[in-house]
């Protein structure tokens, strides 16, 4: 819709010409206006000078409507060219093509629109070198071998070439869906670089290649050169950030395999060295002595390099020979022997602890995976001279036999064995460092004691087999609704207890109802005849009962007789002291 100007008239709408049309118009403007000045120019020669003055006003009324009318038409004509070169500039922008401005025949419009053409067809003609362009670029990064991304200055992940998909095993989708880029790809021990760098990147500091390990999806690492540099406008200012990974695993294993010669070269030179320092024969005594001993001995140098390992050694520890650990760093062997280790990054720990402190350690037990225990231990080699240590030596033996023989008399010492419920030596030790916690942190501790009603009947009518298995039952039966702070004892005969930290009488009150009602539910069958038992619980509770051991067990009994005098199979809790007393 064309645009008007605030000089027009709304109730008089231009009228439009064509040029043709205007070339018409003009003619008969031109022929209309001789005309009338030829007439009125004669009808002023026969008349008077009234005659004349009003013919004169009017020829110049019609020459100024005639003037009018002919601008009003031809800028009617100019808008609707104008309008139409615009709606086809409009049309051509929607299509993205260049607009068709055909000639009208006016020149300057005509002229305009040429030049409008021209600048399409410029524009198109960049767009599509820029396009061609973009289409190289994109196809360069795409067939990278590496990995490229691109990221918003707030870190936010643009793009990314297909050749990650090969290089991390993880698809497009994962990568573009994964809330944290560096730990779904960088190995753990590398990220704490890689997100200093994409930090460092990220805030346009100047780009710098680093070499981390790329974690594949398949659990293989491999290594990278990664760098992350920074795209900017014209004015300077940050608009992303590009991320470049490029697979430098070849050279690292030729960096690797350097290594290794160097390190062969090394060991070669340690043994020429060791060769002339002592005699052969020595030196075959020495290693047939360490080797028939049943403890592992691994000898390192003040540089942490291996200098001997015995077979032993070797085999406690499952490596391929000596011949493969002699001469490399001592964090090889604690590498490559990581995966056996059930607390490793308690060994850790304990290694860097024993190296720093320079001193002999105390034996430390290291957990095998596979149930075995080697207890560790290390002394400081001195120099013959006095001066510095010239390393430190590594006794390791296997003590699992031993440990598990430790257990057992502790677990024979400390448990029932018909029930294997803790037993009253457990029991005393235990409430007498219960009653020393409790007091020291101003908690409660609960005692809840109990035995069975009607149990020397069983013994007497079925025999003590059928006793026997009533009490175990009773032990797994009420030993399953113990919870994790609860301690359950079995105290001699028919009499158990129950030991809890951090408690209340309510809490007291509900665990003697669950013991209850666990007991009364208990059916046996002894040769077809069915019997059951109840037990009578005493509940007491320190400090509020009693503050030493001997009187929380004897508040806890006194309940206990209390709840058998009333009827049994029932719970009653022990009185204060001053009530007790009373």
């Amino acid at each position: 819709m064309p645009i008007q100007s605030p000089l027009d008239k709304p109730s008089t709408p231009a009228v439009a010409f064509s040029p043709l049309h205007w070339r018409w118009a003009r003619r008969a403007y031109a022929l209309l206006s001789a005309v009338s000045v030829m007439g009125v120019t004669w009808f002023a020669s026969q008349g008077s000078i009234f005659h004349v003055a009003f013919l004169t006003l009017s020829l110049g009324a019609l020459v100024w409507l005639l003037q009018t009318l002919a601008a009003r038409m031809a800028r009617g004509t100019s808008m609707r060219r104008a309008d139409e070169l615009r709606e086809r500039i409009e049309a051509a922008v929607k299509s993205q093509t260049v607009p068709e401005l055909p000639h009208a025949g006016w020149a300057s419009l005509d002229g305009l629109g040429d030049a409008i053409g021209n600048w399409g067809r410029s524009m198109e003609r960049r767009t599509d070198q820029l396009r061609e362009e973009v289409r190289w670029y994109r196809q360069l990064a795409e067939d990278s071998v590496g990995i490229e991304a691109y990221f918003s200055r707030g870190g936010r992940l643009l793009w990314l070439n297909p050749a990650s998909e090969r290089v991390t095993g993880y698809s497009l989708n994962e990568c573009f869906e994964a809330a944290n880029l560096i730990d779904l790809w960088v190995y753990v021990k590398d990220r704490p670089l890689m997100k200093e760098l994409a930090r460092r990147g990220l805030s346009g500091e100047a780009r710098e290649d680093h070499e981390l390990r790329v974690h594949h999806r398949d659990g293989t690492l491999r290594w990278f050169s990664c760098r992350w540099s920074v795209n900017r406008d014209a004015e300077g200012h940050t608009v992303g950030v590009r991320f470049s990974a490029q697979d430098i695993q070849r050279r690292k294993d030729v960096e690797l395999k350097l290594l290794e010669t160097v390190a062969a070269l090394r060991r070669a030179q340690a043994l020429k060295e060791h060769y002339l320092k002592r005699s052969n024969d020595e030196k075959m005594r020495l290693s047939s002595l360490l080797d028939t001993v049943e403890q592992g001995i691994l000898f390192v140098d003040r540089d942490r390099r291996i200098v001997y390992i015995n077979q032993p050694a070797v085999e406690l520890w499952q490596l391929a020979s000596r011949e493969a650990i002699v001469g490399t760093r001592d964090s090889l062997l604690i590498e490559r022997t990581q995966g056996m280790r059930a607390n490793d990054d308690e060994y850790q720990r304990h290694i860097e602890e024993v190296v720093l402190s320079r001193q002999n350690s105390e034996p430390f037990d290291v957990l095998l995976n596979d149930g075995r225990i080697i207890r560790e231990v290390s002394a400081v080699v001195p120099a013959a001279d006095g001066s510095k240590p010239i390393g430190r030596v590594w006794v390791f033996e296997d003590v699992t036999e031993a440990r598990y023989a430790e257990q057992r008399l502790t677990e024979l010492a400390e448990r029932d064995p018909l029930t294997g419920l803790y037993n009253r030596r457990r029991f005393l030790e235990e409430i007498e460092r219960h009653l020393a916690d409790g007091e020291r942190r101003s908690e409660q501790v609960g005692l809840l004691s109990f035995d069975l009603d009607g149990f020397k009947p069983v013994n007497d009518t079925f025999g003590h087999q059928a006793g026997d298995e009533v009490l175990i039952r009773l032990a797994a039966e009420i030993g399953s609704i113990v919870r994790r702070n609860e301690m359950f004892f079995r105290l001699g005969g028919d009499e158990f207890a129950i030991l809890v930290a951090h408690t209340s009488t309510e809490r007291m009150e509900q665990l003697a109802r669950r013991v209850l009602e666990k007991a009364s539910g208990l059916i046996f069958n002894f040769d077809g005849t069915l019997a059951s038992i109840t037990v009578s619980v005493g509940v007491a509770i320190a400090p509020n009962h009693a503050r030493s051991v001997d009187a929380l067990i004897a508040a806890a009994d006194r309940a206990m007789y209390q709840a058998k005098l009333q009827g049994k199979n029932r719970c009653e809790v022990a009185t204060p002291p001053e009530q007790a007393t009373e």
